[in-house]
C-alpha cells in the first residue's frame, strides 16, 4: 500500500479554485495519444466526450456571436419568422442549433454510460473527473470545487495523466 506524499509535495498544486480556462483548456486537449486511448475504454470514452464538449462550447461561441450581429445590425428578435428566413444567416444559426442539439444529445447519452465503464488507467479516471468537473460548474459550486481539487490532486501526485 502506497502512502500518500507529505503536502510539500502537493506545494506546486493551486490552493484557489482552477480558473475557468484551465478546466477547459484541459478538456479540449486530448487526454492521452494512440494505442495507450485504446488500452482503456474509460479513456476512450472521455476523449470522445470532450471532443465533442469542445466542438459544443465552439459552435455556441459562433452561434452566440451571429446572433448578436443580427441582433445588433437587423434587430432580430423583432422580425417575424418570416423575415428572419430572408437571411441567408437564418439558415447557419439553424445548422448551428441542429449539430448544438447532436453533440449534447450524444455526450448526454455518454454521461449516463460512463459510470458504469471502468478506468484502466490514471488517463481514465482523470478524464471522468474533467467531465464531472465540467458538468458541476454550473450546478452546486462546492461539489464542483471538491472535484476540481480532487482532480488537481491527482495530477500532483501521478503526473500530467
Amino acid at each position: 500500500m502506497t502512502r500518500r506524499p507529505p503536502s510539500a509535495a502537493n506545494a506546486s498544486a493551486c490552493r484557489n479554485e482552477p480558473t475557468r480556462r484551465l478546466i477547459l483548456g484541459a478538456a479540449a486537449a486530448p487526454l492521452i495519444p494512440g494505442a495507450a486511448l485504446a488500452a482503456d475504454p474509460a479513456a476512450e470514452a472521455c476523449h470522445a466526450w470532450l471532443a465533442r464538449n469542445a466542438e459544443h462550447e465552439r459552435l455556441a461561441v459562433q452561434w452566440s456571436r451571429l446572433e448578436a450581429r443580427l441582433h445588433r445590425e437587423h434587430n432580430w428578435m423583432k422580425l417575424t419568422r418570416a423575415q428572419r428566413r430572408r437571411f441567408p444567416e437564418s439558415r447557419e444559426l439553424d445548422d448551428l442549433d441542429d449539430r448544438i442539439e447532436v453533440l449534447s444529445d450524444e455526450n448526454g447519452a455518454l454521461l449516463k454510460a460512463l459510470p458504469a465503464i471502468v478506468a484502466a488507467s490514471p488517463f481514465g479516471i482523470c478524464g471522468k473527473l474533467t467531465i464531472a468537473v465540467l458538468e458541476t460548474k454550473n450546478d452546486c459550486e462546492d461539489v464542483h470545487r471538491l472535484i476540481a481539487s480532487i482532480l488537481r490532486d491527482y495530477r500532483a501526485l501521478h503526473g500530467d495523466a
